[in-house]
């Protein structure tokens, strides 16, 4: 835990911060180890380069004090109102110039509360910079990664085994879900994606009752399970019975896609050079016209999270980084096929944590 407080330490001094504010959320839980909700009640932990101050409402303290971290905790209760923390927090802070936030989480009224009490404050949107510290990985992390994934792909096995022609894109799901936290899963990693036929042209389409798996249908599949609040992240499609040489050439493009993808996944490749060569490989192809998203993103405590696989962005591969490769192509009422890994970038070759085979699979039980 202390190696993870240098962090913030160096990115307050880095980026010229007096202070950070965090609320719940994966930096929270990566830097403190503690859950708690995003609710209407607010609940801050502030770290400047001497103390650290916890706002919290009454009910949350004693799961606080269980994460053993050395803070300054000020506990507010419903019927009094959260303002006059805030006031005794910027009492004990003393004279804070900035203070850097998490932009993309942070709500208004807890942007207004700062205002309001710590005169002349300068806040500062620091989200990129905050988050950076979980970008690499440690071997830890990696493991608990590597369970999430292994159960995942387990639960795709038996769910795969288990389709039938005519059954429902939601009564599939169903058994997917049931099948992963069978297996182990804490939870999921978001809600999981089972579509067929022309649904699965949506590229985050919603599974419904009915839609009915047809003779010839695609059915993808973007699931994963969680652990400790770390979330797989994994696409496969697969084929109904049968499939025609339109589908397959896609498939086999997708493929190629991915396969590129990987093996620039690599140092001292940048995030546009992953994205540019995969999308390269969709754009010489008869399919160039149905390419609508990037290659990928950043996986960890959340399942979108730096660095982003883009056309643009030049940050450099490290080591530790986890990534998707995820390329897909989406013909409008026809078919959708997308083929997603997580990688490890290591020192050397990339790792793809997930195994699930890519060859093009036609499910057939009955």
């Amino acid at each position: 835990m202390n190696a993870r407080f240098n962090k913030i330490y160096q990115i307050l001094e880095k980026n010229n911060l007096d202070a950070i504010a965090l609320i719940p959320g994966s930096n929270f839980k990566y830097l403190t180890g503690g859950s708690f909700p995003l609710m209407e009640r607010p609940t801050l932990f502030i770290i400047t380069k001497n103390q650290n101050v916890a706002i919290l409402p009454s009910l949350e303290v004693d799961s606080f004090n269980h994460l053993d971290i050395n803070s300054k905790i000020i506990s507010w209760h419903d019927k009094d109102g959260f303002n006059q923390a805030f006031k005794e927090a910027s009492k004990i802070l003393g004279n804070i110039k900035n203070i850097g936030v998490e932009g993309q989480r942070i709500r208004f009224f807890e942007t207004q509360a700062f205002k309001e009490n710590f005169k002349e404050i300068e806040i500062i949107n620091s989200h990129k910079e905050i988050s950076s510290m979980r970008l690499n990985k440690e071997q830890d992390e990696i493991d608990i990664l590597i369970e999430a994934i292994k159960i995942s792909e387990k639960s795709l096995e038996s769910t795969l085994n288990y389709i039938k022609l005519g059954m429902s894109e939601l009564q599939i799901k169903q058994f997917l879900m049931q099948e992963l936290y069978k297996n182990g899963a804490e939870g999921l990693s978001f809600d999981p994606i089972v579509l067929s036929g022309s649904n699965s042209a949506i590229p985050h389409g919603h599974s419904s009752n009915q839609n009915m798996i047809k003779k010839g249908d695609t059915l993808l599949f973007d699931f994963g399970a969680t652990i400790k609040g770390y979330k797989a992240d994994i696409t496969r499609t697969f084929f109904m019975i049968e499939t025609d040489e339109y589908q397959r050439k896609a498939y086999e493009t997708v493929r190629k896609a991915n396969e590129i993808g990987i093996q620039k996944s690599k140092i001292p490749n940048s995030m546009h050079d992953i994205d540019n060569e995969t999308t390269l490989i969709l754009e010489n192809s008869d399919f160039k016209e149905f390419i609508i998203h990037k290659t990928g993103h950043g996986l960890g405590l959340d399942v979108h999270e730096d660095p982003y696989v883009v056309r643009g962005n030049n940050t450099e591969l490290e080591q530790g980084m986890v990534i998707t490769v995820e390329p897909g192509l989406y013909i409008p009422q026809k078919f959708g096929i997308r083929i997603e890994d997580d990688v490890l970038i290591t020192s050397d070759e990339p790792n793809v944590l997930t195994s699930f085979s890519k060859d093009l699979r036609i499910i057939n039980n009955e």
